[in-house]
């Protein structure tokens, strides 16, 4: 019997959307001959409502770590636009002096401007590859770090959905073996 009325109980909240399971397992236990059943519905209306509420506790704070680590997210994608923005401006100034080159027909001056290109866009190539690389490698650890506090936050948050649900699940246990053994006494 603790079977059926935990997997009804637990059809119900997967398939619940709002506080009407109870309604539903009442109507249930209702239309079957089931002994007990006044006090399995009280063992159910007193500990439903308390499973509901460790439903909605558990899906505001898993949402709640799931926002914060957006936000975070998107402040840290946000500081490192200018970054970017930068890089881009600079890459595009040396695209733009490769492109004046390849515009070039005469032989000599093509050479030559291509042979400054060396010269004076080289260490702008370094300088954007080397930022690149350190701005990178920090925003991995950050995304990373970012990850690892969603990961701790929705972990919290599951253990304490995990034990509120199985402490109000033993005690519900408790109250279905009272309803069952007061059922049978007065049989």
């Amino acid at each position: 019997m603790k079977i059926v009325f935990i997997t009804l109980l637990l059809s119900q909240l997967l398939h619940a959307q709002e506080p009407r399971s109870l309604n539903s397992l009442t109507v249930y236990l209702e239309s079957h001959d089931l002994a007990g059943v006044g006090n399995t519905k009280k063992c159910f209306a007193s500990y439903l409502p308390q499973l509901e509420q460790v439903g909605a506790n558990w899906s505001t704070a898993y949402s709640g770590c799931q926002r914060q680590a957006d936000t975070v997210r998107d402040t840290v994608l946000s500081k490192l636009g200018g970054e970017q923005n930068l890089m881009r401006e600079a890459a595009l100034r040396i695209d733009s002096y490769i492109d004046s080159c390849l515009r070039i027909t005469n032989v000599l001056d093509y050479f030559n401007c291509f042979a400054k290109l060396s010269k004076q866009q080289l260490a702008t190539m370094y300088a954007i590859s080397f930022n690149a690389s350190e701005n990178a490698l920090s925003l991995t650890q950050q995304l990373n770090g970012i990850d690892v506090n969603r990961y701790l936050c929705t972990n919290r948050t599951e253990e304490s959905y995990v034990l509120g649900t199985a402490r109000i699940f033993d005690a519900l246990d408790k109250c279905l073996q009272l309803a069952a053994n007061s059922a049978k006494t007065t049989d």
